[in-house]
């Protein structure tokens, strides 16, 4: 008799070991996923800034004020060559 309730008691604390084991790597997952995704919110806005940020350098405006700084001027018509 004495067998069969330390078999019994044996099987219930491995059950309660692998269900705690199981609900500590449920909270675990569960913390590297919020992680992983604050990690790609914050990826996400750093490219939507770079490219703003691309589209503002690429603007033919501040191109153009760029090259009147530096001394360019437009190519006079004879300059221009088309090319087919």
């Amino acid at each position: 008799m004495k067998t069969i309730w330390m078999a019994i008691m044996l099987v219930f604390i491995v059950e309660l070991f692998a269900y705690t084991w199981c609900r500590v790597q449920c909270v675990r997952i569960g913390y590297e996923i919020a992680t992983e995704t604050r990690t790609y919110e914050q990826q996400r806005t750093i490219r939507k800034n770079l490219a703003i940020e691309l589209a503002r350098l690429k603007a033919p405006k501040r191109i153009e004020t760029l090259g009147r700084q530096l001394g360019l001027t437009s190519p006079a018509p004879r300059q221009i060559v088309v090319m087919e």
